[in-house]
């Protein structure tokens, strides 16, 4: 490593340069910038453009400094590494970059490093996204950074290319159609990202970010399966991030039993966990014996809100199709889900082929209709 510019007062031991190198990762720390200060950007070739900035200028008088200047000119802890352009910003307009702010950067950019370095031996994973319309009108894009980040706090490092499966469709919603249509294009593009990579690589981990119309995560889930090990994340907007939010279980899921007695064939259920789903909205749309429910105690956007309120909704849902199998011998339930995505995936992924009945996967668009199914013979 050549020698490491620095300028504004006096020069930290090389030591000390050598040090902030390590925990700067070689990287610019100024915010957004991330640039390698050892690499010419057009050529490609090795190159020292990196400056050791002052956060407290080594001089009263320079840039934000003052009478802790002189003790401070030499302690990495007010020391970043900058690119030349965000050196010479930084210096120029102290009033605009304070010392909390640039404080701030700096510990924000050397933990990220730090985390990174933590899981270099850990386990890497493909990161595979779903993108589809929500209701074939609202645009919808994972952004992989943020899909990335939320990878590694589960220990996982991502691969650098993530496979994306995008489904744009001009059929209109309620069209059998579109769902004709989105339902292939997600078989053949499974068929050809995912499973040429289980065969060429059989170990091989899927970390899944998907953003789209519930009956289409059901069935990525269940074209995925239950046999190989893949994550699942769920998207929260407050935060606007992918990493779970709690470790623990915050919310309870209840089963009830809201029309018949349990006994008739004619089965429907009902998950409100999102929202509320009145009877009599599942009663206009089909003629059912029986209509169960699987309700969150704390319903909204964010029910569930870590891996163990995830675990929690699938056990009772395995309960109910337990019960329904073992009671009603209905060959088909009617499913009528306000749920999250990662509740949706879960319901494809463990789907039991030849245990369960098949399920047809309603959606809501000015009332429900029917969209697609999954198990039974699904070319009917």
């Amino acid at each position: 490593m050549g020698k490491t510019k620095s300028s504004r007062g006096a020069n930290p031991s090389q030591i000390t340069k050598m040090a902030l190198v390590a925990k700067a990762g070689g990287r610019c720390e100024f915010k957004g910038c991330n640039k390698k200060v050892f690499l010419d950007d057009v050529t490609l070739l090795e190159s020292n453009l990196s400056n050791v900035a002052h956060i407290i200028a080594s001089s009263p008088e320079g840039p934000r400094g003052n009478d802790r200047s002189k003790q401070l000119s030499r302690d990495l802890d007010n020391l970043m590494l900058l690119c030349p352009d965000h050196h010479k910003v930084i210096d120029d307009n102290p009033n605009m970059f304070s010392e909390e702010e640039l404080k701030k950067m700096k510990k924000d950019h050397e933990q990220k490093v730090s985390d990174l370095l933590d899981y270099i031996e850990s386990p890497s994973s493909i990161i595979l996204i779903l993108n589809a319309a929500i209701k074939n009108k609202k645009d919808v894009r994972v952004n992989f950074d943020k899909a990335k980040e939320a990878n590694l706090s589960a220990g996982f490092r991502s691969e650098m290319v993530p496979i994306t499966i995008s489904i744009d469709n001009h059929y209109n919603y309620k069209d059998e159609n579109y769902w004709k249509y989105s339902e292939k294009k997600l078989i053949d593009d499974i068929d050809y990202y995912v499973k040429q990579r289980y065969f060429h690589d059989p170990g091989i981990v899927f970390s899944v970010f998907p953003l789209g119309p519930i009956p289409l995560i059901i069935k990525l889930g269940y074209l995925l399966g239950d046999s190989k090990t893949i994550n699942i994340f769920q998207k929260f907007r407050t935060p606007d991030s992918w990493v779970w939010q709690e470790k623990n279980k915050t919310n309870d899921f209840k089963v009830f039993l809201k029309k018949g007695d349990g006994t008739g064939t004619r089965v429907a259920l009902v998950l409100s966990l999102t929202s509320a789903i009145e009877t009599d909205r599942i009663t206009d749309v089909v003629d059912v014996d029986t209509i169960y429910e699987i309700s969150a105690s704390i319903k909204g956007i964010d029910c569930i809100k870590s891996l163990e309120d995830l675990k929690a909704f699938w056990m009772q849902f395995q309960r109910v199709c337990d019960d329904i199998r073992n009671t009603s011998h209905a060959n088909t339930i009617s499913i009528f889900p306000a749920i999250p995505v990662s509740a949706a995936f879960e319901i494809g992924r463990k789907y039991m082929v030849g245990v369960y009945p098949k399920i047809d996967i309603y959606d809501e668009d000015n009332g429900f209709f029917k969209t697609i199914s999954i198990g039974g013979n699904e070319n009917e």
